[in-house]
């Protein structure tokens, strides 16, 4: 009687902590949806109380087959992100948050090949409508630098509102 209620335990205990296979269907899942960071799933995976270990070899094993690529997550981050009129501020900053590093983010911004500055432009020219007074530019400024755009590119864009006005 003692040994079956020692296997009930030992079912308990692995029903708890989920295992290698169960944490990469888990992954697999979450990557049918989008694209996810290597990090990002891993944080994703352990509060789904996976371990730590269990969660980075799934992971490893998923870059393994091709199925996970911190690579391909940042270029589909940065074409989606500037897609949305965002600079290059915001999203470095994004995707640092997201576990990328520094290397792999400046690769990721200049195979996109984007014109800052004219990304800049086309959103400022979205944004604003008609003449530019002081409290006009000053509000395209903020919002300029709220998208992630530098001082530069900002104040290109709003001059460039200001020529073609």
């Amino acid at each position: 009687m003692a040994s079956q209620h020692t296997g009930d335990a030992a079912t308990d205990a692995s029903a708890a902590a989920p295992g290698l296979n169960e944490a990469q269907a888990i992954a697999l899942r979450y990557l049918g949806r989008r694209e996810y960071a290597a990090a990002e799933l891993a944080r994703k995976l352990q509060q789904r109380e996976i371990e730590e270990t269990i969660a980075w070899q799934a992971i490893e094993a998923l870059q393994e087959a091709g199925l996970q690529s911190d690579c391909r997550f940042a270029e589909a981050f940065v074409r989606q992100r500037v897609g949305s009129f965002n600079g290059p501020i915001k999203i470095r900053a994004q995707l640092r948050q997201r576990g990328l590093g520094d290397a792999l983010i400046a690769q990721a911004l200049s195979e996109q090949g984007t014109d800052w500055h004219e990304l800049a432009a086309d959103w400022a020219a979205r944004k604003h409508r008609g003449t530019l007074d002081e409290k006009q530019r000053a509000r395209l400024y903020r919002g300029g630098r709220s998208r992630g755009f530098s001082h530069d590119q900002i104040m290109r864009a709003i001059d460039r509102l200001r020529d073609t006005r």
